[in-house]
């Protein structure tokens, strides 16, 4: 048997097994995406999707198949580490000699026929991957590049739209979905993490609990305990912790909508010798567990059980995924103020993760949220731009730290929502005049101080040569005025290079 803690390092590590297919796929669809959209005539995207695109699909089939070569790896290492740790906790239970695993003929045998199914699964789920278009129709991956390609080329030759909102649009589904694996007959398609999790627990399971069953059979047991753990699912929680016998323990798998020992929701079963073998937990232990889960926490003014709490933390998860591949989709198009908020909903999501994992009184699962590409030098940078826009920033002598230069650009725009404490420095009147917005803690447009008049003295007779301050007024997530004012001498200190 595996403990509920080694069941949920195996979902840890199914769930990262996938993790570098996902991300190179995300990020070469949005690139040669993007590489479509810049395209301005028909000619031109044809000779590019000849040579260019024609090529990818070998490049993309070797390289999924170098990944999937490692992925093939490490399910064996993990199966047989799963059976060897099962094997040696059946035996440890049971007041008998036992073989050593390494010399258990029979689970050796079980160990290499799951290995096998195993891989034969993934290879199989790996070779019907492909995405949801922009139309809602899941294509397998060639079909989907040539899709996606297409849509954003004709979208921006059409003069509908500019690259970067083609490219968004075509990768929508790809961001919220991910990479999918699809039931060519069916037409039903299921996320690629959660289809491979799914179906290597599943194996697992099932060859922990033949493990189980030989040893039970081999060392005359007559029984069954099923573990149990703090936060367990209602379907589950009346029986984990206790004693059956092997009728029993049957008849209640038999009349269960989830089986115990199928790994779905961290029980499984080890073999007793009944009145002989002691309970893990004692009646009271067991009933803790109940009182603790039903209890639970509240959480920002809201009660959750234990269990509802496990799941709102999986819902967050899930959502750093799907802003990881955001970020991969930004990345790819070149919008670097785009990325940066990315990014930055990408940081604020990760921190909301630990704030209500510590608030519930739940363990963080950092490892099991790791997409590849996302490691130490992506964490570092994203801590970067979050300290950048933490608050109003000031230099040694008392001028504001500016976020973002925008000097550089020909035709800015100032976006009314932006990141959280943004200060963006611009440029107007042909490069006379420079202009300053703030935004505030919401990322919203809150004062502008301009360095000149607008080409206009009369309409702001303001200051020596026409500087002034501008607050944007708000109502109802509109901004609904903008009033224009001296500065103050406060705002001419901190502004006095712009001044």
């Amino acid at each position: 048997m595996l403990t509920p803690e080694q069941t949920d390092g195996l979902q840890d590590a199914f769930q990262r097994l996938t993790e570098p297919l996902t991300e190179y796929l995300v990020s070469d669809i949005a690139r040669r995406v993007s590489q479509a959209g810049q395209l301005t005539s028909t000619a031109a995207y044809q000779i590019w999707k000849l040579q260019k695109l024609g090529k990818s699909r070998d490049e993309v089939e070797r390289q999924v198949g170098e990944l999937l070569g490692k992925e093939l790896e490490e399910v064996q290492t993990l199966f047989r580490q799963a059976a060897e740790v099962g094997y040696n906790f059946d035996i440890s239970h049971l007041p008998r000699d036992a073989l050593a695993f390494a010399d258990n003929t029979v689970a050796q045998q079980i160990v290499e026929a799951a290995v096998k199914l195993a891989q034969e699964d993934l290879t199989n789920l790996v070779q019907t991957i492909g995405f949801v278009g922009e139309d809602g129709v899941a294509r397998e991956l060639t079909s989907a590049y040539r899709h996606a390609t297409d849509t954003a080329f004709t979208q921006v030759v059409s003069g509908g739209t500019d690259y970067n909102t083609a490219l968004r649009r075509a990768c929508a589904q790809l961001v919220q979905q991910g990479i999918r694996t699809i039931d060519y007959e069916s037409g039903v398609h299921t996320s690629l993490e959660a289809a491979v999790r799914r179906n290597l627990m599943g194996g697992l399971g099932l060859m922990v609990e033949e493990i189980s069953q030989e040893n039970h059979d081999a060392l005359g047991a007559d029984g069954w305990e099923i573990s149990a753990h703090a936060m367990s699912a209602p379907d589950h929680e009346p029986f984990q912790g206790k004693q059956y016998s092997d009728e029993d323990y049957a008849r209640l798998n038999a009349s269960l909508h989830r089986r115990i020992g199928t790994l779905n929701c961290g029980h499984n079963a080890f073999p007793i010798l009944l009145g002989i073998s002691q309970p893990q937990y004692t009646s009271q232990e067991l009933e803790q567990f109940r009182s603790d889960n039903e209890a639970g926490v509240m959480v920002d003014g809201r009660h959750y059980t234990g269990y509802e709490a496990t799941q709102k933390q999986r819902q967050i998860e899930r959502a750093i995924r799907t802003q990881k591949r955001r970020v991969l989709v930004e990345e790819a198009g070149g919008d670097k103020e785009r990325l940066s908020a990315a990014q930055i909903r990408l940081q604020r999501l990760r921190q909301e993760y630990r704030r209500f994992s510590n608030a519930a009184g739940l363990r963080t699962e950092e490892e099991r949220l790791m997409v590849a590409g996302f490691g130490r030098r992506g964490a570092t940078k994203n801590r970067k731009l979050v300290a950048r826009y933490s608050g109003i920033r000031y230099n040694k002598d008392g001028t504001v730290i500016v976020t973002d230069d925008w000097t550089g650009n020909e035709h800015p725009r100032l976006p009314s929502q932006y990141l959280p404490y943004a200060v963006v420095d611009t440029l107007s009147q042909n490069g006379r005049q420079r202009d300053r917005m703030y935004y505030d803690g919401e990322g919203r447009q809150i004062k502008q101080i301009s360095s000149g008049p607008h080409g206009n003295l009369k309409k702001h007779p303001y200051g020596t040569h026409g500087e002034h301050a501008h607050d944007i007024l708000w109502e109802n997530g509109k901004i609904v005025g903008r009033t224009v004012r001296e500065l103050s001498q406060q705002e001419r200190k901190e502004n006095a290079d712009l001044l």
